[in-house]
Protein backbone atom coordinates (compact mmCIF):
# COMPACT_ATOMS: atom_id res chain seq x y z
CA UNK A 1 0.00 0.00 0.00
CA UNK A 2 0.89 3.79 -0.27
CA UNK A 3 2.15 5.70 2.61
CA UNK A 4 -0.31 8.26 3.47
CA UNK A 5 -0.18 10.24 6.96
CA UNK A 6 -3.62 9.51 7.34
CA UNK A 7 -5.52 6.27 5.96
CA UNK A 8 -8.87 7.24 4.20
CA UNK A 9 -9.95 3.59 4.21
CA UNK A 10 -9.68 1.81 7.44
CA UNK A 11 -10.04 -2.33 7.19
CA UNK A 12 -12.00 -4.07 10.20
CA UNK A 13 -11.66 -7.09 10.23
CA UNK A 14 -12.81 -9.85 13.62
CA UNK A 15 -11.23 -13.05 13.97
CA UNK A 16 -11.91 -15.64 15.62
CA UNK A 17 -9.92 -19.43 14.69
CA UNK A 18 -9.92 -18.10 11.23
CA UNK A 19 -5.95 -18.70 10.96
CA UNK A 20 -6.58 -21.31 7.82
CA UNK A 21 -8.41 -18.37 5.73
CA UNK A 22 -6.05 -15.52 6.78
CA UNK A 23 -3.57 -15.37 4.36
CA UNK A 24 -5.68 -16.05 1.60
CA UNK A 25 -8.31 -12.58 3.27
CA UNK A 26 -5.35 -10.81 3.47
CA UNK A 27 -3.97 -11.52 -0.23
CA UNK A 28 -7.63 -9.75 -1.24
CA UNK A 29 -6.79 -7.09 0.50
CA UNK A 30 -3.12 -6.60 -1.06
CA UNK A 31 -4.27 -7.28 -4.19
CA UNK A 32 -6.80 -3.79 -4.30
CA UNK A 33 -6.31 -1.53 -6.95
CA UNK A 34 -7.02 1.15 -4.39
CA UNK A 35 -4.44 1.05 -1.85
CA UNK A 36 -4.95 4.08 0.41
CA UNK A 37 -5.91 1.78 3.52
CA UNK A 38 -5.07 0.60 7.18
CA UNK A 39 -5.87 -2.99 8.57
CA UNK A 40 -7.29 -3.28 11.84
CA UNK A 41 -7.24 -7.11 12.82
CA UNK A 42 -9.34 -7.99 16.08
CA UNK A 43 -8.85 -10.68 17.56
CA UNK A 44 -11.86 -12.44 19.68
CA UNK A 45 -9.57 -15.26 21.77
CA UNK A 46 -8.73 -17.10 19.19
CA UNK A 47 -7.22 -20.60 20.29
CA UNK A 48 -5.78 -22.04 17.12
CA UNK A 49 -2.77 -20.39 16.52
CA UNK A 50 -4.11 -17.08 14.66
CA UNK A 51 -3.43 -14.42 17.64
CA UNK A 52 0.43 -15.17 17.48
CA UNK A 53 0.07 -15.27 13.64
CA UNK A 54 -1.46 -11.98 13.47
CA UNK A 55 0.81 -10.75 16.21
CA UNK A 56 3.69 -11.45 13.93
CA UNK A 57 2.09 -9.73 10.75
CA UNK A 58 2.12 -6.71 12.92
CA UNK A 59 5.41 -6.54 13.28
CA UNK A 60 6.34 -6.48 9.91
CA UNK A 61 3.35 -4.83 8.13
CA UNK A 62 3.02 -0.92 9.29
CA UNK A 63 -0.27 -0.37 8.13
CA UNK A 64 -1.73 -3.79 9.68
CA UNK A 65 -2.33 -3.24 13.61
CA UNK A 66 -3.76 -5.76 15.98
CA UNK A 67 -6.61 -5.66 18.94
CA UNK A 68 -6.99 -7.88 21.23
CA UNK A 69 -10.56 -8.75 22.71
CA UNK A 70 -11.99 -11.69 24.91
CA UNK A 71 -15.08 -13.48 23.05
CA UNK A 72 -16.98 -10.69 22.90
CA UNK A 73 -18.70 -11.61 19.46
CA UNK A 74 -17.99 -10.10 15.81
CA UNK A 75 -20.06 -6.68 16.74
CA UNK A 76 -18.29 -6.26 19.57
CA UNK A 77 -14.89 -6.95 17.61
CA UNK A 78 -15.71 -4.34 15.27
CA UNK A 79 -16.95 -1.59 17.47
CA UNK A 80 -13.48 -2.26 18.93
CA UNK A 81 -11.90 -1.57 15.56
CA UNK A 82 -13.70 1.39 14.71
CA UNK A 83 -13.08 3.18 17.81
CA UNK A 84 -9.31 2.84 16.88
CA UNK A 85 -9.47 3.43 13.14
CA UNK A 86 -8.32 6.45 11.74
CA UNK A 87 -9.86 6.51 8.80
CA UNK A 88 -12.99 8.89 7.15
CA UNK A 89 -14.43 5.34 5.31
CA UNK A 90 -14.73 2.15 7.54
CA UNK A 91 -14.87 -1.44 5.45
CA UNK A 92 -15.75 -4.69 7.00
CA UNK A 93 -14.03 -7.91 6.01
CA UNK A 94 -14.76 -11.24 7.62
CA UNK A 95 -11.70 -13.60 8.00
CA UNK A 96 -13.12 -16.00 5.87
CA UNK A 97 -14.46 -13.74 3.10
CA UNK A 98 -12.58 -11.97 0.36
CA UNK A 99 -13.18 -8.89 -2.22
CA UNK A 100 -12.70 -8.74 -5.82
CA UNK A 101 -9.60 -6.18 -6.42
CA UNK A 102 -11.62 -3.60 -7.50
CA UNK A 103 -14.47 -3.48 -4.76
CA UNK A 104 -12.41 -0.90 -2.07
CA UNK A 105 -11.93 1.61 -5.64
CA UNK A 106 -15.51 1.45 -6.65
CA UNK A 107 -16.76 2.45 -3.32
CA UNK A 108 -14.45 5.34 -2.24
CA UNK A 109 -14.75 6.55 -5.94
CA UNK A 110 -18.54 6.72 -5.30
CA UNK A 111 -18.94 7.57 -2.02
CA UNK A 112 -16.26 10.32 -2.33
CA UNK A 113 -18.88 12.03 -5.06
CA UNK A 114 -21.71 11.84 -3.07
CA UNK A 115 -21.15 12.95 0.59
CA UNK A 116 -24.79 12.71 1.85
CA UNK A 117 -23.76 8.97 1.30
CA UNK A 118 -23.04 6.69 4.17
CA UNK A 119 -23.54 3.42 3.89
CA UNK A 120 -22.94 1.30 0.41
CA UNK A 121 -22.85 -2.15 -0.28
CA UNK A 122 -22.31 -4.71 -3.23
CA UNK A 123 -24.02 -8.10 -4.58
CA UNK A 124 -21.81 -10.86 -3.48
CA UNK A 125 -21.36 -14.54 -4.10
CA UNK A 126 -22.00 -17.63 -1.96
CA UNK A 127 -19.20 -20.22 -1.92
CA UNK A 128 -17.91 -23.35 -0.35
CA UNK A 129 -14.52 -24.61 0.72
CA UNK A 130 -14.01 -26.07 -2.56
CA UNK A 131 -14.47 -22.60 -3.82
CA UNK A 132 -17.41 -23.43 -6.12
CA UNK A 133 -19.88 -20.60 -6.45
CA UNK A 134 -23.21 -21.43 -5.02
CA UNK A 135 -25.46 -18.19 -5.98
CA UNK A 136 -25.49 -14.32 -5.62
CA UNK A 137 -26.93 -13.01 -2.81
CA UNK A 138 -29.34 -10.88 -4.12
CA UNK A 139 -31.50 -13.65 -6.16
CA UNK A 140 -32.41 -14.66 -2.44
CA UNK A 141 -34.42 -11.53 -2.13
CA UNK A 142 -37.54 -11.35 -4.54
CA UNK A 143 -38.40 -8.13 -3.24
CA UNK A 144 -35.04 -6.50 -4.14
CA UNK A 145 -34.58 -8.28 -7.70
CA UNK A 146 -38.04 -6.40 -8.85
CA UNK A 147 -36.31 -3.62 -7.47
CA UNK A 148 -32.99 -3.82 -9.49
CA UNK A 149 -35.03 -4.88 -12.25
CA UNK A 150 -37.37 -1.94 -11.91
CA UNK A 151 -34.28 0.31 -12.27
CA UNK A 152 -32.18 -1.59 -14.64
CA UNK A 153 -29.83 -1.84 -11.91
CA UNK A 154 -26.92 -3.86 -13.77
CA UNK A 155 -24.10 -2.24 -13.28
CA UNK A 156 -21.90 0.40 -11.55
CA UNK A 157 -23.30 1.91 -8.28
CA UNK A 158 -26.23 3.92 -7.33
CA UNK A 159 -28.81 5.14 -4.80
CA UNK A 160 -31.14 2.96 -2.97
CA UNK A 161 -34.49 5.02 -3.05
CA UNK A 162 -36.81 4.57 0.29
CA UNK A 163 -34.03 2.88 1.40
CA UNK A 164 -35.09 1.91 5.09
CA UNK A 165 -37.99 0.56 4.21
CA UNK A 166 -36.08 -1.57 1.09
CA UNK A 167 -34.09 -2.90 4.11
CA UNK A 168 -36.36 -3.07 6.52
CA UNK A 169 -38.39 -5.71 3.93
CA UNK A 170 -35.22 -7.95 3.60
CA UNK A 171 -31.59 -7.92 4.81
CA UNK A 172 -29.99 -8.16 1.54
CA UNK A 173 -26.56 -6.56 2.86
CA UNK A 174 -23.26 -8.69 3.29
CA UNK A 175 -21.35 -7.28 5.84
CA UNK A 176 -18.00 -7.97 4.11
CA UNK A 177 -19.26 -5.98 1.41
CA UNK A 178 -20.28 -2.62 3.34
CA UNK A 179 -18.30 0.47 3.29
CA UNK A 180 -19.86 3.08 5.57
CA UNK A 181 -18.91 6.41 6.64
CA UNK A 182 -17.37 6.45 10.02
CA UNK A 183 -18.43 9.78 11.35
CA UNK A 184 -22.15 8.42 10.75
CA UNK A 185 -21.20 4.51 12.50
CA UNK A 186 -19.93 6.80 15.56
CA UNK A 187 -23.13 8.74 14.87
CA UNK A 188 -25.66 5.43 15.42
CA UNK A 189 -23.29 4.18 17.79
CA UNK A 190 -22.57 0.90 15.83
CA UNK A 191 -23.86 -2.36 16.51
CA UNK A 192 -25.62 -2.56 19.21
CA UNK A 193 -24.51 -5.76 21.29
CA UNK A 194 -27.20 -6.11 23.61
CA UNK A 195 -29.26 -7.78 20.59
CA UNK A 196 -29.28 -11.59 20.83
CA UNK A 197 -29.06 -11.56 16.75
CA UNK A 198 -29.54 -9.84 13.85
CA UNK A 199 -27.50 -6.61 15.09
CA UNK A 200 -25.75 -6.38 11.18
CA UNK A 201 -29.36 -6.06 10.22
CA UNK A 202 -30.29 -3.19 12.87
CA UNK A 203 -27.10 -1.11 12.05
CA UNK A 204 -28.01 -0.90 8.24
CA UNK A 205 -31.42 0.12 9.10
CA UNK A 206 -30.04 3.14 11.58
CA UNK A 207 -27.72 4.19 8.91
CA UNK A 208 -30.18 4.11 6.98
CA UNK A 209 -32.14 6.85 9.02
CA UNK A 210 -29.21 8.99 8.85
CA UNK A 211 -28.03 9.49 5.80
CA UNK A 212 -28.44 7.97 2.00
CA UNK A 213 -27.37 4.53 0.53
CA UNK A 214 -26.17 2.98 -2.47
CA UNK A 215 -25.84 -0.25 -3.41
CA UNK A 216 -24.08 -2.33 -7.01
CA UNK A 217 -25.27 -5.27 -8.51
CA UNK A 218 -21.64 -6.20 -9.28
CA UNK A 219 -20.22 -8.95 -7.24
CA UNK A 220 -17.27 -7.74 -5.56
CA UNK A 221 -16.91 -10.09 -2.47
CA UNK A 222 -17.02 -14.05 -1.97
CA UNK A 223 -18.73 -15.05 1.08
CA UNK A 224 -17.73 -18.59 2.50
CA UNK A 225 -20.10 -21.40 3.36
CA UNK A 226 -18.49 -23.25 6.03
CA UNK A 227 -18.94 -25.57 8.41
CA UNK A 228 -18.68 -24.71 11.45
CA UNK A 229 -19.68 -21.46 11.28
CA UNK A 230 -22.03 -19.59 13.20
CA UNK A 231 -25.29 -20.48 13.07
CA UNK A 232 -28.50 -19.35 14.03
CA UNK A 233 -30.53 -19.59 16.88
CA UNK A 234 -33.82 -19.28 15.61
CA UNK A 235 -35.29 -17.91 19.15
CA UNK A 236 -32.75 -15.73 19.67
CA UNK A 237 -33.35 -14.50 16.03
CA UNK A 238 -37.13 -14.14 16.31
CA UNK A 239 -36.46 -11.87 19.55
CA UNK A 240 -33.88 -9.43 18.37
CA UNK A 241 -36.38 -9.53 14.47
CA UNK A 242 -39.30 -8.13 17.01
CA UNK A 243 -37.31 -5.62 18.80
CA UNK A 244 -35.49 -4.55 15.37
CA UNK A 245 -38.95 -4.46 13.83
CA UNK A 246 -39.96 -1.67 16.65
CA UNK A 247 -37.71 0.46 16.31
CA UNK A 248 -37.82 1.06 12.77
CA UNK A 249 -41.35 0.17 11.75
CA UNK A 250 -42.40 4.08 11.64
CA UNK A 251 -39.57 4.80 9.57
CA UNK A 252 -39.87 2.36 7.14
CA UNK A 253 -43.73 2.55 6.85
CA UNK A 254 -43.32 6.17 6.17
CA UNK A 255 -41.34 5.24 3.30
CA UNK A 256 -43.45 2.42 2.19
CA UNK A 257 -46.98 1.25 3.66
CA UNK A 258 -46.64 -2.58 2.82
CA UNK A 259 -43.07 -2.33 5.17
CA UNK A 260 -44.39 -4.25 8.09
CA UNK A 261 -45.98 -6.88 5.97
CA UNK A 262 -42.36 -7.92 4.99
CA UNK A 263 -41.06 -8.02 8.36
CA UNK A 264 -44.52 -10.00 9.48
CA UNK A 265 -44.01 -12.82 6.85
CA UNK A 266 -40.08 -13.35 7.66
CA UNK A 267 -41.35 -13.79 11.22
CA UNK A 268 -43.90 -16.58 10.80
CA UNK A 269 -41.43 -18.41 8.48
CA UNK A 270 -39.42 -18.02 11.43
CA UNK A 271 -41.57 -19.27 13.85
CA UNK A 272 -42.14 -22.28 11.23
CA UNK A 273 -38.26 -22.75 11.07
CA UNK A 274 -38.02 -23.36 15.00
CA UNK A 275 -41.75 -25.53 14.38
CA UNK A 276 -39.98 -27.68 11.64
CA UNK A 277 -36.82 -28.35 14.09
CA UNK A 278 -38.40 -28.88 17.57
CA UNK A 279 -42.56 -29.16 17.30
CA UNK A 280 -44.33 -32.62 16.54
CA UNK A 281 -45.69 -33.55 13.16
CA UNK A 282 -48.84 -31.78 13.84
CA UNK A 283 -47.62 -28.76 15.34
CA UNK A 284 -45.08 -27.95 12.75
CA UNK A 285 -47.43 -28.79 10.11
CA UNK A 286 -50.58 -26.37 11.59
CA UNK A 287 -47.90 -23.38 11.48
CA UNK A 288 -46.83 -24.03 8.05
CA UNK A 289 -50.60 -24.19 6.71
CA UNK A 290 -51.17 -20.99 8.77
CA UNK A 291 -48.38 -18.98 7.30
CA UNK A 292 -49.26 -19.93 3.71
CA UNK A 293 -52.87 -18.81 4.32
CA UNK A 294 -51.85 -15.39 5.92
CA UNK A 295 -49.12 -15.03 3.20
CA UNK A 296 -49.34 -17.22 0.49
CA UNK A 297 -46.68 -17.61 -1.70
CA UNK A 298 -45.16 -20.37 -4.00
CA UNK A 299 -42.36 -21.28 -1.66
CA UNK A 300 -44.28 -21.42 1.79
CA UNK A 301 -46.95 -23.76 -0.67
CA UNK A 302 -43.72 -26.44 -1.00
CA UNK A 303 -42.58 -25.87 2.22
CA UNK A 304 -46.08 -26.68 3.55
CA UNK A 305 -46.73 -29.91 1.32
CA UNK A 306 -43.05 -31.01 2.30
CA UNK A 307 -44.30 -30.89 5.99
CA UNK A 308 -47.32 -32.64 5.72
CA UNK A 309 -45.50 -35.56 3.97
CA UNK A 310 -42.81 -36.17 6.13
CA UNK A 311 -44.57 -37.92 9.28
Amino acid sequence: MTSHSTPIVSIVIPNFNCLAYLPQCLQSIEQQTYTHYEILFVDDGSTDGSREYLTELSKTHPHISLILSERGGPGAARNLGVAQAKGEWIAFLDADDLWTHSKLAEQVAFMSEHPNCVLSFTNYEHINEANEFIIPCFQYWPEFQRHIESQSATTGYQMLNHATAMLFKENIVGTSSVMCRRDAYLQVQGFDCELPSASDWDLWLKLSEAGDVSFTNEIRMHYLMRQGSVSSNVPKRIEAMKTIAQRHVSFAQAQCSKAKRFVDERLMDAYCEYASQHKGYFHRTAKHVQTFITYPSVRRFKAMVKTAIIY
